[in-house]
């Protein structure tokens, strides 16, 4: 399922979806598209089969580690970044649309690879500073 919220921070602007032990989509946020609430009770690999590969072996890493996972991910066209945060049995997928490839001409593909890269350069700009801040912030609250 191609889910997150913007890498570093969580948003409720964003779109997310909630899964259970088994991947079942149990709950979709108010930002998710209104198909997905009609999906409810699935299994994300049996909604969107050909993202499997793409996105078990972060579904799997969260509920190993418990630890928040993000990352950047392409998928039929799209380049989005993605926040898996583990509660219990359950994770909480949410996404960020950050760029399109356009495929149809050179010239676009171009152009549209340079405006995804930039994006992510710019977000893991924003995620060491949103790091360091937060790294900043428990060394001056334990002194």
């Amino acid at each position: 399922m191609t889910c997150a919220v913007a890498v570093g921070e969580s948003s409720v602007d964003l779109p997310s979806a909630v899964l259970d032990e088994d991947d079942r989509l149990v709950e979709v946020g108010p930002h998710a598209p209104a198909i997905l609430k009609s999906l409810l009770g699935k299994r994300a690999q049996d909604i969107f089969p050909e993202t499997e590969a793409l996105y078990r072996p972060y579904y799997e890493r969260a509920r190993r580690t418990g630890a928040v996972v993000e990352f950047a991910q392409y998928s039929n066209g799209h380049v989005s970044l993605i926040k898996i945060v583990p509660a219990r049995r359950r994770l909480t997928v949410s996404w960020e649309l950050i760029g399109f490839i356009d495929v149809m001409t050179l010239e676009g593909l171009q152009a549209s690879l340079a405006a995804a890269l930039d994006a992510l350069v710019q977000t893991e700009a924003l995620v060491r500073r949103n790091r360091v801040r937060g790294f900043l912030r428990v060394v001056a609250g334990t002194g």
